[in-house]
């Protein structure tokens, strides 16, 4: 439950980001290229913040010879 929790949390953090960078853009408060870097930045953050909570320090990409080490373990 508590992996839901928190994908459902970034999920709406992230829609509320966008949406107000949006209303900003579109209010010309500040410059289409400065709102986009913003989304973009913020989505990464948001995305690697949440893989961090969720994974931990897992890495999907481990060798194989680590991955033989860690499960003789």
């Amino acid at each position: 439950m508590h992996d839901e929790e928190v994908g459902f949390a970034a999920l709406y953090i992230m829609t509320t980001w966008n949406v107000l960078l949006g209303i900003c853009m579109i209010f010309e408060i500040i410059p289409l290229s400065y709102g986009m870097g913003l989304a973009f930045v913020g989505m990464f953050a948001i995305i690697y913040k949440t893989w961090r909570m969720l994974m931990g320090d897992v890495r999907p990409w481990d060798s194989p010879k680590r991955m033989n080490k860690n499960d003789l373990s």
